[in-house]
């Protein structure tokens, strides 16, 4: 074991987002990875709104490399979305949601 290289560790970004989408019957409610980029999360989220499918965008606060707390941060990313199509002069997009999720969000 002692040969084995050892593993360079990474900090965690404070802050992650997880955007979850269902995409619909046979292939079921899913995700990219999780990322410390807003912007990446946003625009996974802008093209869930774009393309009709029901979505949830939960950021994740960490420290010491473990998540501490979880939020729905959806009505955020919502808002910015309609601003930006505001500002623009565009038609926002309609958020589905993703209701009742069939898997638990956060341990109490």
């Amino acid at each position: 074991m002692a040969d084995l290289p050892r593993m360079i560790r990474t900090p965690m970004p404070p802050i992650l987002y997880l955007v979850v989408q269902d995409f619909g019957p046979g292939f079921g409610i899913g995700s990219g990875d999780v990322t410390g980029c807003r912007d990446t999360a946003y625009d996974n989220f802008a093209d869930a709104a774009e393309n009709g499918r029901p979505v949830a965008v939960w950021e994740i606060a960490t420290h010491g490399g473990l998540p501490v707390c979880l939020k729905d941060d959806t009505d955020t990313f919502e808002r910015e979305l309609q601003e930006v199509c505001i500002a623009r002069d565009l038609d926002w997009p309609t958020v589905r949601r993703i209701e009742d999720a069939p898997f638990p969000i956060a341990a109490e």
